[in-house]
């Protein structure tokens, strides 16, 4: 019978398979023995060989790089150390702006936002300068959305500063109803808001009297009142055609009226963009056909000039530019002509002290009076002046007023005055600063920041500001700025990832849009530089191949190979200490050897 032999007393070999698998593992351990032993060996030799020529010398070179490396870490210690200070401070900084800014916390949500952004970027900064400016940027963010006053005491003193924003005026198609004695005649008001914002609730009253200068129609009914839903403002964009609106009237004429043109008035009260109760008055001119030559009262008529209508050329008129502008009279009176007419033309006037104040529009010539010596009973003239917008003129509509003097056939004087309503335009000034682009240069993948400001210069307010960039290397970077006001900063903060590497001389264009009072678009071009590289691949770190070998044993291996890649290293760095050690070392025995021999030759000079 045979025995078959244990693993045991097989001389603890075990099977075949297992004694080959342990023999490879043995092996392989032995084999990454031998190549870091070798690879120690090596360095060994290489930090002795010239520590023995020179101990002293090298011996002072390893302490010089030793303090020297000291040197290097306190440094960057240092420069840590201080960013993280820096970032501290800054988060606190913000923190008290906020409490200074906005004691009562009526903006509270507003600004957290802001801070809780801001100290979200401070962490991802590398510089303290990077910081403090940060910093400075985001204060001023904080300062648009509070604008803290310097003095608020003196509020209730100054006047109510006249608003701008709604000023109605009958419209420029009005056409003067004729109002026959005992009929009835239809009397049609157009309305026309020439302010920017809307005006809501317009409620039209005529002025009523039982004199019929006044009001030369039969009262008929307790309420003459009509509604106007809304008047639209000019920052709508639309024509004064599209924004008019129409009341009307059915009026009997009296019977006892006389002929000529008369003025009728009519009270409006409405409420503003912001819901406040405004009024104003509205004239204007009826014709009546009653007894020739007889007025209401029962006297003579008087003969009145009125303004119909006026013309500027150019048709919009710019702050800083000059305009003709042309004045249609007419003599409304049938009875008699107007003569020795002189028209003085008075531009409103801007300014609060009476020491800086001055006209809205002055006169190229010098002159705003204009003489006229006749026009005919129911005759009709045109007059012009050339002016020039001042400037500094806000966007808005200003006043000009015609003050009349003249004389009827029997030498009567009068005296008349009207006014008309110039708007004034704005053209928009933008300016940007130099953006800041951090890093300047980044790989496909990563992110830059871009920073700039957008100023508006002008005395227009600009609307919808955005900013785009435009590059075949990154993506992102649009941001929506809003509105600004005269005066105002917007500060643009975009953010772009590397698409592609840059293959030319790394521009990225940067598109500011913004829109006028008219809505029309106007766009700016700027232009930064930003590299976009290739992201680095460590090819001796990264090598798959290597590390995936069945030979090196697989995750311990990658270990293995990243100490044999150390050693090689700090081998070389060695060799060529050693070599610069040994070529000193050299050097100076030959020196040396040169200096005995010379030695020798004057002693066999000296002794012969």
């Amino acid at each position: 019978m045979s025995i078959r032999k244990s693993g045991c007393e097989n001389g603890g070999r075990g099977t075949a398979s297992d004694r080959g698998r342990d023999e490879r593992e043995s092996g392989g351990k032995r084999m990454k023995m031998r190549m870091v032993k070798g690879l120690a060996a090596v360095l060994c030799a290489a930090l002795l060989a010239p520590a023995a020529a020179a101990v002293a010398p090298g011996m002072n070179m390893v302490a010089e790089a030793t303090a020297a490396g000291n040197t290097g870490n306190n440094e960057v210690k240092d420069e840590e150390a201080l960013l993280k200070e820096a970032i501290a401070k800054a988060k606190d900084s913000l923190d008290d702006y906020k409490a200074l800014i906005d004691p009562d916390g009526r903006k509270s949500a507003q600004l957290n936002a802001i801070i809780e952004k801001a100290k979200k970027r401070i962490e991802k900064l590398k510089t303290v300068d990077g910081v403090n400016a940060y910093v400075t940027k985001t204060k001023a963010e904080m300062d648009e959305v509070v604008k803290p006053k310097a003095d608020d005491d003196d509020d209730d003193d100054d006047p109510a500063p006249v608003n701008a924003d709604h000023f109605l005026m009958v419209g420029g198609n009005w056409v003067t109803p004729v109002a026959n004695a005992g009929q009835t005649v239809s009397i049609v008001l157009p309305v026309v808001n020439m302010g920017k914002t809307v005006v809501n609730d317009a409620v039209v009253t005529p002025v009523l009297s039982t004199d019929t200068a006044v009001w030369p129609f039969e009262i008929t009914s307790s309420n003459y009142s009509q509604t106007i839903a809304d008047l639209p403002g000019t920052d709508t964009g639309m024509s004064d055609m599209d924004r008019r609106r129409e009341v009307t009237w059915n009026l009997k004429t009296r019977s006892d009226v006389g002929s000529g043109y008369q003025k009728i008035s009519f009270d409006i009260r409405y409420r503003d963009s912001e819901g406040n109760s405004q009024e104003t008055t509205l004239d204007t001119y009826i014709q009546l056909n009653g007894t020739a030559g007889v007025g209401a009262d029962g006297q003579a008529s008087v003969p009145r000039v009125i303004v119909t209508g006026f013309e500027t050329n150019p048709q919009d008129v710019h702050a800083g530019e000059s305009f003709m502008l042309t004045l249609h009279l007419k003599n409304t009176s049938t009875a008699t002509s107007v003569n020795n007419m002189i028209f003085e033309i008075v531009a409103a006037v801007e300014g609060d002290d009476k020491d800086t104040t001055y006209a809205a529009f002055l006169p190229t010539a010098g002159s705003s009076t204009i003489f006229v010596d006749r026009i005919e009973k129911n005759g009709t003239k045109d007059i012009q002046i050339e002016m020039e917008a001042k400037a500094d003129l806000t966007q808005k509509p200003y006043a000009v007023d015609v003050n009349m003097s003249y004389e009827d056939e029997h030498v009567n004087a009068y005296t008349n005055k009207t006014s008309v309503s110039i708007p004034v335009k704005q053209e928009a000034r933008v300016d940007l600063s130099e953006p800041e682009v951090m890093p300047s240069s980044i790989e496909v993948g990563s992110e830059a920041n871009i920073m700039f400001n957008i100023y508006n210069m002008g005395k227009t307010k600009l609307y919808n500001v955005q900013v785009k960039t435009e590059s075949d290397t990154v993506s992102g970077g649009d941001a929506f700025i809003g509105n600004l006001d005269s005066g105002a900063t917007g500060s643009a903060d975009l953010y772009v990832t590397g698409q592609s590497a840059t293959m030319d001389e790394g521009l990225i264009k940067l598109l500011v849009s913004y829109e006028d009072e008219t809505g029309a678009t106007t766009v700016i071009e700027k232009e930064v530089t930003l590299y976009v590289n290739e992201a680095m691949m460590d090819d001796f770190m990264g090598d798959d191949s290597m590390m995936d070998d069945p030979m090196m044993g697989g995750e311990g291996e990658k270990k293995t190979g990243n100490y044999v890649m150390a050693v090689i290293a700090l081998i070389a760095v060695a060799g060529i200490a050693g070599a610069v050690v040994y070529m000193k070392r050299k050097k100076k025995k030959e020196q040396m050897s040169l200096e005995e021999d010379l030695l020798d030759l004057d002693d066999d000079d000296t002794n012969p």
